[in-house]
């Protein structure tokens, strides 16, 4: 049974909804940035209104003023009419200037640049909302004990480029943007968000820097991602005043069943079926050949943050991009194959790696086997210790996947071959891993649901309108 976890707050708030030019005139702007997941508005509510007044009455310890309390020769609340006009101007000139704070110019074209980070406005993606951004190698009390627990979700870099001059160094964003398989960019999750505020203006996930020029040379567009692509998904909402432990659910491509639910919503969550996540990395993995195979280049970052799930396909981003031969300069810890963390070149079985991995997570199997550790150079750390399964087998637990007897045999033979700690004896691309996983769940129907969280930002029914958006703040 999928738990509704995400609460949903009732507010009265009057929140006017408008365009993102009005960022370039308005200190404080929400409009419709996309739509979210569930095919809601996703609203961006930008705070940029400073505060003069207050500060300063707090500071000549001035009670605040009450509506109507006017005196002769004195303003609102008793304060000197002098000092009410001259705080009066100060709040209109602060307000003025603060219109322009965060805004970015480049030639003709301008933008707002958000304070938070992509990664912390839009969080994980879809994939890594079903399958997990850990990997299934990493045991839960290391991540609870590590000094870095986000080291297991993003990629770790190496100083391995003295080994081979063609690997490219990279640090790894979940961010959502334009997939771009030639390109081997990348800009970690410090990224922010670039937003147009003149006509035809592109928003862009940007990296960090100086050189406005530069961030926008090296941005790219923003790609939101959509659960209404995935036929199972559902909504599973605890009413407001239910029973306890009552929850209803439906399908979440019936938007008006769901906007109705939501009204007597307390808490929400989404799933999606064990069989279409399943399939989610079967069609990754013929993605993935078509991308970077085909040219024989390896992605080498492969995980559940670094797919975007949008209404047509999925697809991998943020490669290292690797030719294939080569040496990484990176990897994401629990996600790399032995030879990426060996230093060893790395061929297109490296990806069917962690392919096999998003799998394994997909059917909630524990690989299971001999731990060994490695010692491995890291740039600005030093050393890191790393540890891998050298012979790994896999087990699913019949208590969550109820399959018959040679369906276990099936899956367990195929993903303890694709997890071989020798390349050669996995599948050598990602469209012989596609067709054998289409192959399995052709055969036989994998029961079960996966949660998915609904991510950041806050459901909100604001005053004045009629259905609930997701309203996303940035202030500054």
């Amino acid at each position: 049974m999928i738990e509704p976890t995400h609460w949903i707050r009732e507010s009265h708030r009057t929140i006017e909804v408008t365009r993102p030019g009005d960022l370039d005139v308005l200190p404080d702007a929400a409009f419709e940035l996309a739509r979210a997941p569930d095919g809601l508005p996703l609203v961006m509510h930008v705070h940029r209104s400073v505060d003069v007044r207050g500060p300063v009455l707090r500071a000549l310890d001035v009670d605040a003023p009450r509506e109507g309390s006017e005196t002769r020769g004195r303003g609102p609340g008793g304060i000197d009419r002098e000092l009410d006009s001259a705080l009066a101007e100060l709040q209109r000139v602060t307000r003025s200037c603060s219109v322009t704070r965060r805004i970015v110019r480049v030639g003709p074209r301008a933008y707002y640049e958000t304070v938070g980070s992509t990664a912390g406005h839009f969080g994980a993606t879809l994939l890594a909302r079903m399958l997990g951004a850990v990997s299934p190698l990493v045991l839960p009390d290391d991540v609870v004990a590590s000094r870095e627990p986000s080291r297991f979700e993003n990629s770790v870099v190496f100083a391995a480029d003295e080994l081979d001059d063609s690997a490219d160094e990279a640090a790894s964003t979940p961010v959502r943007t334009a997939p771009a398989p030639s390109a081997a960019v990348t800009f970690g999750r410090d990224g922010r968000l670039w937003i147009g505020v003149t006509p035809e203006t592109v928003n862009l996930a940007v990296p960090t820097g100086d050189d406005a020029q530069a961030r926008q040379a090296s941005g790219r567009p923003l790609v939101f991602e959509t659960l209404l692509a995935v036929r199972s998904a559902r909504w599973h909402i605890r009413e407001r005043k239910a029973d306890p432990g009552r929850t209803i659910e439906g399908r979440l491509s019936d938007l008006d069943d769901y906007r109705h639910a939501l009204a007597r919503a307390e808490r929400l969550s989404w799933s999606v079926s064990r069989a279409d996540a399943a399939q989610l990395v079967a069609e990754l993995a013929r993605t993935v050949d078509r991308d970077w195979h085909a040219r024989g280049r390896v992605h080498a970052d492969l995980k559940p943050g670094n797919a975007l799930l949008q209404h047509t396909e999925i697809r991998a981003f943020d490669a290292l991009d690797v030719r294939a031969g080569a040496v990484a300069a990176g990897m994401t810890e629990g996600w790399a194959a032995p030879e990426q963390i060996l230093a060893q070149p790395l061929g297109f079985a490296t990806d069917v790696f962690a392919l096999a991995l998003m799998a394994a997570a997909a059917l909630s199997a524990v690989v299971f086997g001999e731990e060994h550790t490695m010692i491995v150079p890291a740039v600005g750390r030093g050393r890191r210790r790393l540890r891998m399964i050298k012979h790994p087998d896999v087990w699913l637990d019949p208590q969550l996947v109820s399959l018959p007897l040679e369906a276990r045999l099936a899956w367990r033979t195929l993903l303890t071959r694709c997890l071989a700690f020798e390349p050669a004896r996995r599948p050598q691309r990602g469209a012989e891993l596609a067709d054998q996983l289409d192959d399995l769940l052709r055969r036989w129907e994998l029961p079960g649901r996966l949660t998915v969280a609904c991510g950041p930002g806050q459901l909100e029914y604001l005053a004045g309108t009629r259905d609930p958006i997701w309203i996303l703040h940035d202030g500054g």
